[in-house]
């Protein structure tokens, strides 16, 4: 077990600690300081998703997103996109982050704030075919993973702005 501390740029100074010394790649955490999850975090239901196999319809996340998560899902829908989701979920995991660079990592995932969700990971493409999600989560203040220079993953989006 670790201790670290991490200034989050939404979140702001968190303390946690890893399951493992020395730590795994993509560790299991516990916040100590800065953070609780309970208070936090709430489920957010997206009619967009009832039904959809292989998608979770109630999300958890981050209560401060809860708005711009769901317009971006009834945009999505609006602009006839959504049979592009073939798999929506991976949202709240309590972990390190997973660079596919291989490099280890001691800091927190988005995943553990509850700001971040992953689409089509089941595509057979990385994840490609969520290109034209982008523009919308973008717009509605996410980043897309498939934009990170060091480690792209096109299935992910992650909250970089509170609206």
């Amino acid at each position: 077990m670790s201790v670290y501390s991490y200034e989050h740029p939404l979140i702001g100074k968190v303390t946690y600690v890893t399951d493992h010394n020395p730590q795994l790649y993509g560790d299991t955490i516990s916040f100590i300081k800065g953070f609780e999850p309970s208070s936090q975090l709430g489920f957010v239901h997206i009619p967009q998703l009832e039904g959809r196999e292989n998608s979770d319809s109630d999300l958890f996340f981050h209560k401060k997103a809860r708005k711009q998560l769901l317009t971006a899902f009834a945009e999505i829908e609006k602009q006839g996109l959504l049979d592009i989701i073939t798999q929506c979920n991976s949202v709240f995991k309590m972990r390190l982050r997973r660079p596919t660079s291989g490099y280890f990592s001691s800091l927190p995932s988005n995943h553990a704030f509850g700001l971040a969700l992953d689409i089509n990971q089941n595509d057979g493409m990385d994840g490609i075919s969520c290109a034209p999600l982008a523009p919308v989560f973008q717009y509605y203040g996410f980043t897309w993973g498939k934009t990170f220079s060091m480690a792209p993953d096109a299935t992910h989006f992650e909250i970089k702005k509170f609206l």
